[in-house]
């Protein structure tokens, strides 16, 4: 069964589903555009020093000229300019031969005895326009009168070089050798500079798409369903609150009125499964972890509570992540102003312990962080302090820490009668995820099923997004005509105010 599962593990992770690879590229964008701008201005600011620092300017002279043959023996008589003509095979073997004549050898030398300089500080060459005799010779050299002088030079010395190779050859010159006045190499640097950026712009881009293939998150329940023995409970949409909604502290929450049906509607569903599930055993102690920070366990932890409260149910919600114990303070509640370790040594007094929250009519147990919290979950005196709530409770929601990093869940599962797992999509790793629900069960922890939190469609996200169908018109919120005045069993749900508090004294 182990390797039948992790052949499926192996065969998810191998499959590329091109939407989500886009969606992960998407988020790459967003996560690392900081990368991808530093990268673009670095390779631009490198190009440009590399332009600028390796520019030696050059200079070009250029003419024109069309060449003409002289076959004849005669060529000192005086009628012999009359036998200087265009023909179209010699103009071919000009073309052909015109350049290896300019390299060679011999030309350079005459150049250098024709300018009386023991080497030429410059370079020749040559374009012939096809089927012509007509020709564009270039010099190019560091400095400009040089540059001339070359060139000047070389059509002195070429007809005398070229006679040996194809005859007797006079240049009619069309535009004469020009002094350049600026360097012909000029570097664009905005073009330099773009295409740095465009370079680094493109390795950060790279980067990005690397960091979408190697991203092996849960994007939708069947992707679970292939490799865990886990029933989803309920998926609970993305909620994005307007700006000038947001509070830093306090989580989505059903009881807030601006927020559209979807998401109440969810937990609500989650609620009615947890408890025909802890029904079912008999229970009343159900704990919420999750596989590492961040997937909205205590999000769904304090709806859960806040949905059981509306159906008229006792709930009890404790901070059992004794590593941090600031739920209350995200929350803005009072909680208790003893520490952990006073509260589960039997020292203090139970109304002392658990506050009563009268707006969402729900107990809170939590208090200061304590110094020794594996000593606390070991001690077993949790368990014993949830034996003497529970008669008085309908239900009691643990929100503990997650059990991808920590050993805590394992510690307290003997004091629950349920797990809900919370996997929010495109968040922790799916081999994690494998892993630490493979470590409940090993240990045979009673996980009753998951909850994939925060889903969202592939560009966007539920909530606000769904607009007006967040109210119904004039009819008020769908709850009016009995979905929120009554619970899904069709009880009447009393008002906060005629909620009777448990006395836990």
């Amino acid at each position: 069964m182990d390797e039948q599962r992790e052949r499926d593990v192996q065969k998810e992770e191998d499959t590329i589903d091109l939407t989500v690879l886009l969606r992960d590229f998407i988020r790459g964008i967003g996560k690392f555009w900081w990368l991808l701008v530093v990268l673009a201005l670095l390779g631009g600011t490198i190009e440009y020093f590399r332009a600028s620092g390796t520019y030696y300017p050059m200079y070009r002279s250029q003419a024109t000229f069309t060449v003409t043959t002289n076959t004849s023996q005669s060529s000192g008589s005086s009628d012999s300019d009359y036998n200087f003509y265009y023909d179209s095979a010699r103009a071919d073997q000009l073309a052909l031969t015109f350049p290896y004549i300019l390299s060679s050898d011999l030309l350079t030398d005459a150049m250098e005895e024709d300018m009386g300089v023991e080497y030429i500080n410059g370079s020749v060459s040559a374009t012939v326009i096809p089927d012509s005799n007509m020709i564009t010779m270039y010099a190019i050299s560091s400095d400009p009168e040089s540059a001339k002088a070359i060139l000047e030079s070389a059509i002195r010395v070429y007809p005398d070089v070229s006679r040996f190779v194809i005859g007797e050859t006079r240049f009619n010159i069309i535009d004469a050798p020009n002094l350049p006045d600026e360097p012909y190499n000029q570097p664009s640097y905005r073009r330099q500079t773009l295409m740095g950026a465009g370079i680094g712009l493109a390795i950060g881009v790279v980067f990005v798409v690397v960091y979408a293939l190697l991203r092996k998150t849960v994007h939708k329940p069947e992707q679970l369903r292939k490799v865990m023995n886990l029933t989803c409970l309920a998926s609970i949409p993305k909620v994005r609150r307007k700006a000038r909604k947001k509070k830093q502290n306090e989580f989505i929450s059903i009881r807030d009125t601006s927020i559209g049906p979807w998401f109440e509607e969810s937990i609500n569903t989650l609620q009615l499964r947890v408890c025909r599930d802890l029904d079912e055993k008999g229970g009343k102690t159900l704990m919420v972890t999750s596989t590492v920070p961040g997937e909205g366990k205590s999000m769904i932890s304090v709806n859960l509570a806040y949905a059981l409260a509306k159906n008229g149910k006792q709930v009890l919600l404790v901070d059992a992540d004794l590593r941090r114990q600031d739920l209350a303070q995200r929350m803005g509640w009072k909680g208790s102003r003893l520490s952990m370790e006073e509260i589960l040594s039997g020292h203090c007094e139970m109304e002392k312990a658990v506050t009563y929250e009268p707006e969402s009519g729900i107990y809170f147990l939590g208090g200061k962080k304590p110094l020794h919290k594996t000593t606390l979950l070991q001690s077993k005196n949790l368990g014993k302090l949830l034996d003497q709530i529970k008669p008085l409770m309908d239900y009691i929601i643990l929100d503990a820490p997650p059990c991808g990093a920590f050993e805590d869940v394992l510690l307290m599962e003997d004091y629950t009668d349920g797990i809900l797992y919370v996997v929010m999509q495109d968040h922790a790793p799916r081999n994690q995820i494998i892993d630490a629900v493979g470590n409940l069960s090993l240990e045979e922890a009673p996980v009753i099923g998951y909850v994939f939190n925060g889903v969202s469609n592939v560009f966007g996200s539920y909530g606000y997004g769904y607009g007006k169908y967040g109210r119904y018109g004039r009819y008020g919120r769908y709850g009016h005509y009995g979905y929120h005045r009554y619970g899904y069993g069709g009880r009447e749900e009393k008002s906060d105010g005629e909620k009777q508090k448990v006395d836990v004294t």
